[in-house]
């Protein structure tokens, strides 16, 4: 039985799988445009926090010449929206370490937030000595940050530790795949100091949580997980995150995972293991 003959929907991570860096995965425009073809149903999940639903959007759009709609897009960032969102009340907010993309998906959901951007505002332990946290601040979003710093671990660290804010974050991927021939550290790396002066590993958001497949499941009516394919390249965040959620997974080579990676990752066994997309139509 074929893949289009077995699953009715199929969940896409993007970085590795859809696209690497700036360049499209050869067919992944064709297995896309095919299964929309036949009235599936296409949803793209991605821990990758730096784009909002509507710049996702345009580049679906220029990259892949499709159109799709919100609830066809699922970011870490926005899972982390929506989370906090539905638990915040008026007047509170949250301390967000994060990417610009971030900031605006906090503000399309209406969510105050403080910390974002360059924090130049102290480097030392007695810097803090006589620094006020803000009110009302509930939780700490922990994202990718290329301005992370020690001001911002500190105060993190004070939210957390010293008024209570709950913790989450986007995700913890230790890596993120710029291209064919480069690796660089990810969200994990950047927010692993802060865990580790923490004591503590915050709530995942993103893949590989189920919750966010909890959001996806509940928008689109997916009761038959048998029916429910992700498709991937990383194990310890797609596949896990399949896994987690009771769905079928396809784990590609175009991106992260080698063989060699699989042959030493034997605990986390995916449903299938193809060369890239393009396998999908096989």
């Amino acid at each position: 039985m074929s893949f289009t003959e077995r699953y009715s929907t199929f969940l896409f991570d993007c970085d590795g799988v859809v696209w690497r860096g700036n360049k499209l995965v050869p067919g992944a425009a064709d297995v896309v445009k095919h299964l929309l073809s036949l009235n599936k149903n296409v949803i793209f999940v991605t821990n990758n926090t730096s784009k909002t639903r509507a710049a996702y959007r345009e580049t679906f759009k220029a990259v892949l010449d499709i159109t799709v709609s919100d609830n066809q897009v699922y970011s870490a960032g926005i899972s982390a929206a929506l989370y906090v969102k539905q638990k915040l009340k008026p007047g509170e907010k949250i301390f967000l370490i994060g990417s610009k993309g971030l900031s605006e998906t906090m503000d399309e959901s209406g969510v105050e937030y403080i910390g974002h951007g360059c924090d130049m505002d102290a480097s030392y332990f007695t810097d803090f000595l006589d620094y006020i946290p803000e009110s009302n601040v509930k939780f700490v979003v922990g994202a990718f940050d290329g301005y992370f710093n020690y001001a911002k671990m500190a105060k993190a660290f004070i939210y957390i530790k010293e008024c209570g804010a709950e913790y989450i974050a986007t995700n913890l991927d230790m890596n993120h795949s710029l291209n064919d021939s480069r690796l660089l550290p990810g969200t994990g790396a950047v927010l692993e100091g802060l865990n580790q002066s923490l004591g503590m590993q915050p709530k995942v958001l993103g893949k590989p949580s189920p919750i966010m497949f909890d959001m996806i499941s509940k928008d689109h009516n997916l009761e038959d997980k048998s029916k429910v394919l992700m498709v991937g390249d990383t194990l310890q965040s797609d596949i896990q995150f399949g896994i987690n959620s009771g769905v079928d997974t396809a784990l590609v080579l175009s991106g992260i995972t080698s063989r060699d990676v699989l042959d030493q990752e034997a605990s986390i066994k995916p449903t299938f293991i193809v060369n890239s997309i393009a396998d999908l139509l096989k």
